[in-house]
């Protein structure tokens, strides 16, 4: 088949996104897991390790609803850029990170960073899609290098700063050589991504110029879901400790096939939502998550008879949790896509990206608040309950405007078949 210079350009203009994600992406797998030790070796309390992460979810929260419909008066390139070049600043930041105070200022710039990064990536993924049809296919690349930047920071940075013991002379190393990789990934969008919200708007003259109902729908579906699988983020690594195996080894490579999963499936599996379509890959991550919270809490139960290969299938569930979600995150930013249009997809991804913002604000708190003052499974079955209840709203109040190409092609011929027929469903 003869590749059109249309697609060309697209291909290259989202693999030049891609890298520049990718490299700036190193810092995240070691943030997560590495604050919590090293900020206490700086004179760092308990709450002071909270405000390092909250202080990044705050800030994303606050700058994605003025990102958005930014974006669509001045488009989307020059926040794409001054965003990785943010997330240098923050590099420095750690990278000198002998107080607090440094911590707190890397984490800060970083949070300001993610708000415009990632909602220029979604709407310039968007914009491409748009060009080549392929949303679930497209967003799920853009999701992939996110945890891929993450994966290999991790593989590169956690062994040094074990052998050293968080070493504040190993953790500026760490980040420096970040900071390198952050500055290759900035020079080639400075050089390489073209902006694309101009030829977007004119391919889609005023359609969905505004936020819709079913746009609301989603976000609020968004939001109540957020909350409930950030709910868990706390939590879960605090029960399997406590309740299975506190081995800190054990539990890195449990999370290592999920991780894989996450960095390098997401653009395959992201062409289930252009095959089938949007609704049937959300609704089958949100029930699939739900049910493995729902499973969770009574695995310590089977520890008198199978002891520690109990940890087998919450290896098992977290895989498939990983499986279900790289097929559903790519569907549901490509249905943000599919119910906006070109002038409008800044301001409907800044909608969708708030929605997720808030709930990673809210929901470790709330999740803290029901494992202390409930009970420890609570988290667990509100987690369940909120995204088996998405799972049905989405399926039942959701319409969705995506057709793949095999049903549009049948409505197109009703009386005959078309002629990729016997292949439908297996293509390339």
């Amino acid at each position: 088949m003869t590749v059109t210079p249309t697609t060309d350009a697209t291909a290259r203009s989202l693999n030049v996104m891609r890298r520049a994600l990718f490299l700036s992406s190193f810092p995240i797998g070691v943030l997560t897991l590495g604050i919590p030790i090293y900020a206490p070796k700086l004179q760092a309390n308990a709450v002071q390790v909270g405000v390092l992460f909250s202080i990044y979810a705050l800030m994303t929260l606050i700058m994605r609803p003025f990102v958005g419909p930014a974006m669509d008066r001045y488009g989307r390139r020059r926040f794409f850029v001054a965003g990785l070049a943010l997330q240098l600043i923050s590099n420095v930041f750690f990278a000198a990170g002998g107080s607090f105070e440094w911590l707190f200022w890397g984490r800060l710039a970083q949070g300001v960073s993610a708000g415009m990064v990632w909602l220029s990536a979604y709407a310039i993924t968007a914009d491409l899609a748009a060009q080549d049809g392929r949303h679930g296919n497209m967003f799920g690349s853009v999701e992939e290098m996110l945890a891929r930047g993450g994966l290999y920071g991790a593989v590169i940075g956690a062994p040094i700063l074990m052998v050293t013991r968080f070493a504040p002379l190993a953790w500026s190393g760490v980040f420096a050589f970040y900071g390198v990789l952050n500055v290759i990934g900035l020079v080639l969008a400075w050089r390489g991504l073209p902006e694309t919200y101009h030829q977007a708007a004119r391919q889609e003259p005023g359609n969905g110029s505004t936020i819709t109902r079913p746009l609301i729908l989603l976000a609020t579906i968004v939001l109540c879901t957020s909350i409930a699988y950030n709910a868990l983020g706390p939590i879960l690594i605090q029960f399997v400790q406590r309740e299975i195996n506190n081995d800190p080894i054990v539990l890195g490579l449990m999370y290592l096939p999920s991780a894989i999963v996450f960095a390098f499936l997401q653009s395959r599996l992201g062409r289930v939502a252009d095959r089938v379509g949007r609704k049937p890959p959300i609704a089958i991550g949100l029930t699939t998550s739900g049910l493995s919270s729902a499973i969770v809490p009574s695995l310590p139960l089977l520890i008198p008879l199978v002891g520690q290969w109990v940890l087998l299938p919450l290896v098992f569930l977290w895989v498939a949790e990983a499986v279900a979600f790289s097929a559903a995150t790519p569907a549901e930013q490509a249905l943000v896509a599919d119910l906006s249009g070109g002038k409008s997809r800044g301001k409907a991804f800044g909608l969708y990206t708030t929605a997720l913002s808030l709930g990673q604000v809210i929901g470790p708190t709330f999740g803290g608040i029901l494992y202390e003052t409930i009970n420890r499974s609570a988290p667990f079955y509100f987690n369940t309950i909120v995204l088996w209840l998405g799972a049905a709203l989405m399926a039942l109040l959701i319409q969705d405007p995506y057709r793949p190409p095999a049903l549009a092609a049948v409505k197109i011929a009703p009386h005959e078949p078309p002629s990729q027929w016997p292949s439908a469903g297996g293509g390339k």
